[in-house]
């Protein structure tokens, strides 16, 4: 038995040098080989006439910056920034003739597709023929945001037995009051103002009537933007358009007699008739090829463009599956690179955010007011799809803010409190015991309910954010008090709403928003732009892996200490998984 034991150790013992060992070595290889240039990736320059073929699919992030094991393992989201530039770039490349678009299921937000789209309409405008193909829109589930980008394109291709899901827009929610109480769990939360309804889930069992009042006004904003761009593309009438949304969907033959869609052919028959429109020898080259050159160094005078996507917070950062945060300490230092290079001359902030931290909020506000008003950089907000609540508090302070038409922004109030578990730990058998030093120390307790004490500290705290929230509302956008409070109370907008109400001040991508960068730092329109912090190459990420992220940490790891990190990790939790596993099972084998 003991011999047994000590084998599986030395096994065990063996695996994990051999991991360190062939770890180390792949380090050391990939610097030499880094070293060497074999991974950065080379301009691939076009042979002939071209045209470049790409396929919307799968989940696309604002930007990649190539960092993390998520990265380095398991492959990287593709960049909606990347792409679009893309598509710009190869508007102005004389070898490119042409742009065919095929959608299949691509995971986009609306104001996203709005950014995509401007890039197709842009690339048309140059006189360059562009097709759009799909099997279908959206099959037995929504197409009108899909359709509505394809009409971004010339031609609008669907196969045969394909549907065009032109449908409208819906906006669901789940309320989870009665499922709650089912579990006995019980939700207390305390909300500024009628429209921050987010504790609503937990707390109703529908929408309350600002609630319902507000997200019909954001579908009837999104469903308006829909008949504007789909009507002056495909030169169908308003009411026409709008009669015809309201009866879908619609099956392939009466798409084309809609004249929703130019030709129902079998994907394989676009090609021949690409190459009989621009000649036989047209080559044609993946998006993806054309994407893959490594971006200059950007001299001179620049633009610094920073990203900003996920829930807001203090602290984090992506997890192995890749979730995406945008944290106070990482945005603080990315301003900072772009403060003190002195060729940054304006800063670009892009985000992509429903809110988060008041507190993260705050830091990232100060660092942004600081960049503007200290270093004297003007800061141009890019808001994505969302820039909404915290997202909308690190918005207010820039110089200027620009918006899609779809953008959800806005929601200028607060919400907080906790869920009581108590009845679910009785349904459980869980009984918790409590050792404290005061009332108030078990405020945040999921085990007691607040009283009345508490309660009123928790509504000091949100009035107190909410005023602050407000505050910063009227100093950064000019308003009075009584200006901010009509469009305050936790209200959300579409950015086409909020433009008239002064909450943002153009219309626009991230393209747009560069634009009036250079406008704004007095650049010539063909001044670079470079991304804060500078994306990592492939020897970076991977030694990442074992790196400490926080540079301002006080303790200093060795390499060793760095490599064996994540085996001190992994060896705690197999510990701890023989630990149970002997706890759990020897009550069996003594019964046996």
């Amino acid at each position: 038995m003991i011999r047994s034991i000590l084998k599986f150790l030395f096994s065990i013992l063996f695996w994990i040098c051999a991991v360190i060992g062939f770890i180390i070595f792949a380090l050391f290889l990939a610097l030499y080989l880094g070293k060497l240039g074999y991974f950065t990736s080379a301009s691939k320059g076009l042979k002939k006439d071209t045209v470049l073929s790409l396929t919307l699919n799968g989940h696309y992030v604002e930007h990649t910056d190539s960092n993390g094991i998520g990265t380095v393992f398991l492959g990287k989201d593709a960049s909606l920034y990347e792409l679009t530039q893309s598509i710009l770039k190869a508007a102005h490349d004389e070898k490119v003739k042409g742009l065919f678009v095929r959608i299949e299921s691509p995971s986009l937000g609306i104001a996203q597709t709005q950014e995509l789209r401007d890039a197709l309409l842009a690339f048309s405008k140059t006189g360059k023929p562009t097709w759009c193909y799909a099997d279908t829109f959206g099959e037995l589930s929504s197409g009108t945001s899909l359709y509505y980008l394809a009409t971004g394109c010339q031609e609008i291709w669907l196969q045969p037995l394909g549907t065009v899901n032109l449908t409208g827009v819906s906006f669901e929610v789940p309320f989870g009051k009665e499922t709650l109480e089912k579990l006995g769990v019980k939700p207390e939360f305390a909300n500024r103002k009628e429209y921050k309804s987010f504790p609503e889930m937990f707390t109703r069992e529908d929408f309350s009537e600002a609630n319902r009042e507000q997200f019909q006004a954001v579908v009837d904003s999104i469903l308006s933007q829909f008949v504007e761009g789909i009507a002056q593309e495909r030169k169908i009438p308003h009411d026409q358009l709008r009669f015809i949304i309201n009866n879908g969907p619609y099956l392939t033959q009466e798409a084309m007699d809609l004249k929703l869609v130019d030709r129902i052919e079998s994907r394989y028959n676009l090609k021949p008739a690409i190459q009989e429109k621009l000649g036989k020898d047209i080559d044609f080259v993946n998006m993806g090829t054309y994407m893959d050159t490594e971006q200059d160094k950007v001299k001179g005078d620049k633009v610094a463009l920073i990203f900003g996507s996920g829930t807001i917070q203090r602290d984090g950062g992506r997890s192995i599956l890749d979730e995406v945060t945008i944290t106070s300490n990482a945005t603080y230092k990315a301003f900072t690179l772009a403060i003190e290079d002195k060729n940054v001359k304006v800063i670009v902030y892009r985000i992509n955010s429903e809110g988060g931290s008041s507190t993260a909020s705050e830091t990232i506000y100060g660092i942004i007011n600081y960049a503007k008003e200290h270093a004297k950089k003007p800061v141009i907000i890019s808001m994505s799809d969302a820039a909404a609540s915290g997202g909308y508090w690190i918005s207010v302070v820039g110089s200027k803010i620009v918006a899609q038409p779809a953008t959800l922004t806005g929601s200028i109030g607060v919400f907080g409190g906790k869920f009581v578990l108590t009845g679910l730990f009785e349904k459980m058998g869980i009984h918790m015991g409590n050792v404290s030093t005061s009332e108030n120390a078990k405020i945040w307790s999921i085990a007691e309910s607040f009283t009345p004490a508490q309660w009123v500290k928790l509504n000091a705290i949100m009035d107190e954010v909410y005023s602050e929230f407000s505050k910063r509302v009227g100093k950064g956008r000019n308003m009075t008090p009584e200006q901010v409070e009509k469009v305050a109370r936790g209200r959300v907008w579409t950015g086409e709403q909020a433009l008239a109400l002064g909450l943002v001040d153009q219309l626009g991508g991230l393209q747009t928003a560069l634009e009036l960068a250079k406008k704004e730092a007095n650049l010539p329109p063909d001044a670079g732009v470079q991304i804060y912090p500078p994306a990592k190459t492939f020897f970076e990420s991977l030694t990442s892996i074992l790196e400490k992220e926080d540079t301002d940490s006080v303790v200093e790891v060795g390499l060793f200490g760095k490599i064996m990190a994540p085996f001190q990790k992994m060896w705690a939790f197999f510990t701890l998984i023989l630990t149970s596993n002997e706890l759990l099972y020897r009550p069996l084998r003594e019964i046996k």
